[in-house]
């Protein structure tokens, strides 16, 4: 497999009352774009909470006391933590994804340096924020089934995206469902490696991840051509 420029479109949390937001302007600033300040405010202290403290020990009033706003102001935006804790996860996956299609764009177009590219800029963004890497690979399954359905569906999509990206740099020999496979396996190495880094159980320098995560990819790559190769 390859990696080009890969987009993302993710769901993003539902807001309630936007649609019912009076237009009125106070101080220069709409009544909407107000409400999407203090949304805004709240995903921040959410990622700041939920990425120190964890989902289960933060509640709907501590997230509104880190964003200095009264309860009023989530629930115009929210309906409860579930909701809250996608929008955070949507934000930190948008924001990655967007610098890694840049970082890639920037490489040479040659597998490896490509997959080099990607890899080391998604490792260290969330090597210089753990909290980030909290959120996306430890607190999602403490958030609830909602959330945890919602973050399954973003890694298919992302898997499907690369395997998508991935089809036209390999024989036509291999199959989807192949290249599918080695979609989902590259994207749960990732998954897998990282989180357990996070959480402390993996004790492994940042050069010596994104030097495994290479391998990893060249691996499915290379087991992919083969595939082809044998059942020629």
């Amino acid at each position: 497999m390859t990696i080009g420029v890969v987009k993302m479109e993710l769901m993003p949390a539902t807001t309630h009352s936007a649609a019912r937001t009076p237009a009125r302007i106070y101080a220069g600033v709409s009544a909407v774009a107000r409400v999407a300040a203090r949304r805004q405010r709240l995903i921040d202290a959410a990622l700041e909470l939920y990425g120190t403290d964890g989902f289960l020990a933060t509640g709907v009033k501590d997230v509104c006391r880190q964003a200095g706003l009264t309860d009023r102001y989530f629930y115009e935006s929210f309906s409860n933590g579930g909701e809250l804790f996608i929008a955070v996860f949507d934000r930190i996956a948008t924001e990655l994804l967007h610098l890694v299609a840049q970082r890639v764009s920037e490489a040479a177009p040659q597998p490896e340096a490509q997959a080099r590219a990607a890899l080391e800029t998604f490792v260290r963004a969330l090597a210089d924020d753990p909290r980030k890497a909290r959120v996306l690979f430890v607190e999602t399954a403490a958030a609830g089934a909602a959330v945890e359905r919602h973050v399954r569906a973003s890694v298919r999509q992302f898997a499907g995206l690369i395997a998508a990206t991935a089809r036209p740099y390999l024989p036509e020999a291999v199959p989807d469902v192949v290249v599918h496979m080695g979609a989902l396996s590259l994207v749960g190495a990732i998954e897998q490696v990282l989180a357990e880094w996070q959480d402390g159980h993996l004790d492994a320098t940042i050069d010596q991840i994104i030097d495994y995560l290479v391998d990893v990819f060249l691996v499915a790559r290379s087991g992919a051509t083969g595939w082809a190769d044998v059942t020629a």
